[in-house]
């Protein structure tokens, strides 16, 4: 019995010390998570080991005043071993900071380089935009290849003096006096159609400025007597000076409608006279003005207006006088643009005429024609 009883104490007090060593360590480790998860004075009681006190360095007490969040980090790591939290602050702290370095360096640069050479091949598509061959100017360049109708012609007048070469307008007649014609210029190339008549010519009569009258019949299909180098026919008018007691026409001389204003067309025909009047200082004329009609009318005359190629509302008057005043206001018109044009007016005479001298029927399609003036040359 008593080795019995020896035995179980033995055996108790072994069971003991199993216990006392297998179960005593983890009751001390178990103590600190309960607290820890219950209270937060416990972590208080954990921070004092002077072994953890490098690792946290009141650091992450700062931070857990600002957030709330970041306390539960630092307590994880308490409750690993020792040795090995003194590897994880490093890797922690390195993480963040790749991760920020690399977003906005790879993230935003490649999308902006791809969108670039997006943006290239709309230009090279605005290149067949050029539609230059629709442009009007092909049209344009056929109607020079259809030549006008008829045969070519080139007038020349000519000085019998010294043989100058005189440019001016030309009256084009199908027949001698006809009351019709056809102003042409001379030193030009005309396109003129078969004549109508049977003799196929034509009368081409010159009227310049300070010439007498000079006119020449010409036969359409007669043989060429000068061609120029596009094949053109030339025609030559010679023509002498005007002396005392010739009369010359004016072709391009024309006023408005009751009115002593002119045409702007008649500038170019008083030009040349006055040229003509300054290299001839001896010459003397006078100015006939010619009226269609010999009735009084409502008319405009000069007035106090210096513009003799168009109305002038203000300058102009406006009074209702005889034909024959109105032919004299036109005559003096003439002289005034001479006057303006640097000859003496003392070399200069007027003189109205009214209608009694018609060139074409008061009413018929050339009665406008009949408001002209002629100049005489009185003296050279």
């Amino acid at each position: 019995m008593p080795s019995f009883q020896f035995r179980t104490k033995t055996l108790f007090l072994f069971l003991i010390f199993l216990w006392t060593t297998s179960c005593g360590p983890k009751s001390r480790t178990e103590q600190p998570v309960t607290k820890v998860d219950n209270t937060k004075d416990s972590l208080a009681k954990i921070s004092k080991p002077k072994v953890e006190d490098p690792i946290t360095v009141i650091q992450p007490e700062k931070k857990d005043n600002k957030l709330s969040v970041p306390q539960k980090r630092p307590i994880k790591k308490i409750a690993i071993a020792p040795e090995v939290k003194k590897e994880q602050p490093k890797e922690t702290v390195v993480e963040p900071v790749r991760q920020v370095v690399k977003e906005p360096v790879t993230e935003t640069p490649p999308p902006k380089l791809k969108e670039e050479p997006v943006e290239t091949p709309p230009v090279k598509v605005k290149e067949p935009e050029k539609v230059q061959p629709a442009k009007v100017d092909s049209s344009l360049a056929s109607k020079p290849k259809a030549k006008p109708k008829g045969k070519p012609f080139y007038f020349k007048v000519v000085r019998k003096e010294d043989g100058k070469e005189i440019s001016g307008s030309l009256q084009l007649q199908e027949a001698i006096g006809a009351s019709q014609y056809q102003l042409v210029k001379s030193g030009e190339i005309v396109y003129l159609e078969q004549p109508r008549n049977k003799r196929g010519a034509y009368n081409i009569v010159a009227l310049l400025p300070g010439y007498r009258q000079s006119s020449l019949i010409f036969g359409y299909n007669n043989p060429p007597i000068e061609t120029g180098p596009n094949n053109e026919e030339i025609i030559t008018l010679t023509l002498d000076k005007a002396k005392a007691g010739d009369f010359i026409d004016f072709n391009n001389v024309h006023f408005l409608k009751n009115t002593s204003i002119m045409r702007p067309v008649s500038k170019n025909e008083l030009d040349e006279l006055a040229v003509l009047l300054k290299e001839n200082s001896k010459y003397k004329i006078k100015i006939y003005g010619y009226c269609n009609g010999t009735q009084a009318r409502e008319s405009y005359t000069m007035g106090t207006s210096t513009d003799f190629f168009a109305l002038d509302p203000k300058g102009n008057k406006k009074e209702t006088i005889s034909s024959k005043e109105l032919s004299l206001a036109r005559a003096e018109t003439v002289k005034a643009y001479l006057v303006q044009q640097g000859i003496d007016a003392k070399r200069i005479g007027t003189k109205g005429e009214g209608g009694k001298v018609p060139l074409y029927l008061e009413g018929g399609t050339l009665g406008q024609y009949n408001d002209r003036v002629e100049v005489e040359f009185v003296k050279n």
